[in-house]
C-alpha cells in the first residue's frame, strides 16, 4: 500500500509499504479520510514522544475490510468506523483508577504505532465506533478532535450565562466555541492572532473577537472589569496559558 512516512525529523515522503497485519483482536480499516493535527507537526519536527520512521495520522475514519478471529465487539467487514487512537492497556495502576489517559503502556495510532496517513491501518476492535451514513467521511474524521472538546467541556462544567474568555480559534478552539455557545455560556470573548480565524469565530457565535496585541489586557479589563468566570486556552502556548492567570 501507499503511505505517508516520516523517515526522520523534518522529512516526509510517500512510500510503498507492507499492508498492516490484522491481529486476533484487531481490525483493518481502509482509510476514507484523515485530518492533519498540530501533533503531527510536532512529530515532524521531532518535538514529541514518537520514534522514526513513522506513518503518522490519528484523526481518521474508514471502512472495516478485515476482522481478527478473536474480535467480539460486533464490528464487521463493511462497517464505517471512527477510531479512538489512544490505546490504553486496561491493567496498569492508572487504568485501574479509570485514568487511562495516564496509562503506563499507552499506544497511540499515528504517534507510536503506524497511523492513518496510509491506505490501510490496523486498530484494536474495541477502539472502533460505528458511524451512521448520515455523517460523511470528512465529518467522520472530525470525531476524534470533537471528542477531545467534549471531554474538556465535561471537565469545565460551564454554567449558563458564564462569561468566557477563549484563547485560540483554530479547529479545536472553534469546536470549543460552538460547544460553549450550545451550553448557554456568554458573553464569549475570543482572542487570536489571525484575522481570518477571528472572522470565522464571529460567524460561529463569538460575542467579541479581539486580535492579540500589547494592549490586550487593557481591552479585556474594559470588557469584563471583574474578570471572566472561565478562561480556556486552545493554543497550547505556555506564555498564553500564563497570561490567563
Amino acid at each position: 500500500m501507499k503511505a505517508v512516512v516520516f523517515p526522520g525529523p523534518e522529512a516526509i515522503r510517500v512510500e510503498q509499504v507492507e499492508d498492516p497485519a490484522c491481529g486476533p483482536d484487531e481490525v483493518i480499516v481502509q482509510v476514507s479520510r484523515a485530518g492533519i493535527c498540530g501533533t503531527d507537526i510536532h512529530i515532524y519536527r521531532n518535538e514529541y514522544m514518537s520514534h522514526f520512521p513513522l506513518i503518522p495520522g490519528h484523526e481518521f475514519g474508514g471502512v472495516v475490510v478485515e476482522v481478527g478471529d478473536q474480535v467480539k465487539t460486533g464490528v464487521k467487514v463493511g462497517d464505517r468506523v471512527a477510531v479512538d487512537p489512544n490505546l490504553y492497556c486496561g491493567y496498569c495502576e492508572f487504568c485501574r483508577r479509570e485514568q487511562s489517559n495516564h496509562c503506563l503502556n499507552l499506544g497511540v495510532v499515528g504517534v507510536n504505532r503506524a497511523g492513518a496517513f496510509a491506505e490501510y491501518v490496523a486498530a484494536p476492535a474495541r477502539a472502533c465506533y460505528r458511524v451512521p451514513d448520515s455523517l460523511d467521511d470528512g465529518q467522520m474524521a472530525f470525531i476524534e478532535p470533537l471528542a477531545c472538546v467534549v471531554y474538556g467541556m465535561k471537565r469545565l462544567q460551564v454554567p449558563p450565562a458564564e462569561a468566557v474568555l477563549l484563547f485560540g480559534v483554530g479547529p479545536i478552539g472553534l469546536l470549543l466555541l460552538q460547544s460553549l455557545r450550545h451550553r448557554g455560556a456568554g458573553p464569549l470573548v475570543v482572542v487570536d492572532k489571525q484575522p481570518d480565524r477571528l472572522a470565522l469565530a464571529a460567524q460561529m457565535g463569538a460575542t467579541v473577537t479581539l486580535e492579540a496585541g500589547p494592549d490586550l489586557a487593557e481591552r479585556l479589563r474594559e470588557l469584563q472589569p471583574h474578570g471572566f468566570g472561565v478562561v480556556v486556552d486552545a493554543t497550547g502556548v505556555p506564555a498564553v496559558i500564563e497570561s490567563a492567570f
